[in-house]
């Protein structure tokens, strides 16, 4: 991901922040000042997440993932992510490339695609305010397993690996409640799709 407070890390495919901003959050030291190679035209960092406490907040008491936080979570959360804005039609996740961050939907609709044997891609779910892409590649470091496209202008947060390490470091207690909502959300969509799969073996059977 691009600026990880306090150091620098690689920013995700296609996200390229323009200069870096610095910036301090409460647990959470100031974003690194190292130049960094500019933005696409339709891709604009806005800078740390502890400016858009407000919208963050709203998310995610709305959203399943880390509603249990308190105040002070959501404050120490926040300084370590990364805020970016993106235009219609613009992937900001690509199947197949490295990947090393999570993305967390802020603002507008995200379709998402996976490549078909029959077909180049097929949509396969439209993410809304609240919703988390890339949980799975931000764990094991995996390539991606499917593609995000911005439905409609997007604002999303990105928490990068090396920021979950950090907060595993420095905040081990925020870390747990983390590790431990993605957890349940990835049971419950292994759950989701094994319940897909055996529907689909019910018919062709």
């Amino acid at each position: 991901m691009s600026e990880f407070p306090g150091e620098t890390t690689m920013p995700p495919a296609n996200v390229r922040p323009a200069a870096a901003q610095a910036s301090s959050a409460a647990g959470a030291p100031a974003a690194s000042a190292s130049a960094m190679p500019p933005v696409p035209p339709s891709i604009e960092r806005l800078g740390l997440g502890i400016g858009f406490v407000p919208l963050i907040e709203k998310v995610l008491r709305e959203s399943a993932l880390l509603s249990q936080f308190s105040d002070d979570d959501l404050q120490r959360f926040a300084g370590f992510l990364q805020i970016y804005r993106v235009g219609t039609g613009v992937p900001f996740i690509i199947e197949g490339d490295p990947g090393d961050f999570m993305v967390l939907v802020l603002e507008g609709y995200v379709e998402v695609f996976k490549k078909g044997a029959e077909v180049e891609r097929s949509l396969v779910g439209v993410a809304a305010p609240g919703k988390t892409l890339g949980e799975m590649s931000l764990i094991d470091g995996e390539p991606r397993f499917a593609t995000c496209i911005a439905a409609t202008p997007v604002t999303f947060a990105a928490l990068p690996r090396k920021g979950l390490e950090r907060i595993m470091k420095d905040h081990p207690h925020l870390g747990q409640k983390i590790l431990l909502q993605l957890v349940l959300l990835l049971n419950q969509r292994l759950r989701h799709v094994s319940a897909q799969l055996l529907q689909v073996w019910q018919q062709q059977g």
